[in-house]
């Protein structure tokens, strides 16, 4: 199942203490941040970003990494969360991707100086010449503190990659789909928003077809609004969407459970999915093969699965922990 691939140095052009990564993905979702690190092992990290004040301490941990660059420190994780950080659903990830991507890089352990060759970075829309342009900011060379460890690292491109297209093309190349010679679709259901693309036999992505969809966060907050009156104060969103994640349902550390809000706003927020799904596509639908839901959020679409008859699935690896949050960094990977 691994996709990362390293190689060590190869005597040509580069000192041998530099570490070169061949691909490094980066998918710096709106809800966690994934990536591979130097021995092939995915890294899931909270996408939630704080700058430390000078007088602030911050010490990383298996879920918070910390980073010290250009005279400023930024936390990228759980710790950034329990810090009182900005969630990056809340900003714009395309901005934040040369931040994020300094936390996805880092050279073999006792080395310090790692030279990546491609850095595939997740993006809605690879046609966004703005998103382009701030995601290429990664680019070029990096002179940083990582976890504190002093780093020089080489990014020599950035390649965009849509979202959903990598989740296709690791579906399509380990025979996910049971119909490959049909149109087939992947729904990605994220923090932020939701998107549903359909792709031709050969790969192809039926542009026409694009739905932009409500993410958890719209979720999180038609839950929000059932919530003000039993908590007297604007409930914050990470807060229920993270007891959506473990499947606690309590707000906080109130005693509060909202599960019966849950059901109810999830029926409605599967509905709105569903109505969008089916005008965006109108024409393919007849002929449709299979849609695989895709992305954190992909456990909450099981009354879409049992709607459609198993005509939508949800993305799933025997093996593989959470390979439906997984999928599209797998796809990355790819060459």
């Amino acid at each position: 199942m691994l996709i990362a691939s390293e190689k060590p140095f190869n005597g040509f052009g580069h000192p041998p203490n530099v570490h070169i990564r061949k691909r490094v993905p980066l998918d710096g979702g709106n809800r966690f941040i994934k990536y591979f690190d130097p021995l092939g092992r995915v890294k899931i990290l909270p996408s939630v970003v704080k700058e430390l004040e000078s007088w602030e301490d911050g010490e990383p941990d298996e879920k918070s990494v910390v980073i010290a660059v250009d005279g400023r420190r930024y936390v990228i994780g759980q710790l950034a969360a329990e810090l009182g950080g900005k969630p990056v659903f809340e900003g714009d990830k395309c901005e934040l991707a040369w931040l994020l991507a300094l936390a996805a890089i880092e050279p073999n352990p006792g080395q310090n100086q790692v030279l990546i060759e491609v850095m595939p970075v997740a993006l809605p829309d690879s046609r966004n010449k703005q998103a382009i342009a701030a995601i290429k900011k990664a680019e070029g060379v990096k002179d940083f503190t990582r976890n504190g460890v002093d780093i020089v690292a080489t990014v020599r491109q950035v390649e965009p990659c849509d979202e959903t297209r990598p989740a296709y093309k690791f579906a399509k190349a380990k025979g996910l789909f049971r119909a490959p010679n049909k149109v087939n679709g992947i729904l990605d259901l994220g923090g932020g928003t939701g998107i549903g693309r359909l792709y031709a036999p050969n790969g192809t992505m039926i542009r026409t077809a694009d739905s932009v969809l409500p993410g958890t966060h719209q979720l999180a907050q038609k839950i929000a609004g059932a919530l003000l009156p039993q908590l007297g104060y604007s409930p914050e969103l990470r807060l229920i969407m993270d007891a959506i994640a473990d499947n606690s349902f309590l707000y906080g550390t109130t005693e509060i459970n909202f599960e019966p809000i849950f059901q109810k706003c999830r029926e409605q927020w599967i509905g709105e999915i569903r109505s969008k799904l089916k005008v965006a596509w109108t024409t393919q639908l007849s002929d449709l093969g299979e849609v695989l839901i895709i992305g954190g959020s992909a456990s909450l679409a099981q009354p879409l699965v049992e709607a459609t008859k198993g005509r939508f699935k949800i993305a799933s690896h025997p093996s593989v922990p959470n390979f439906a949050q997984l999928i599209s960094v797998y796809g990355m990977g790819m060459e």
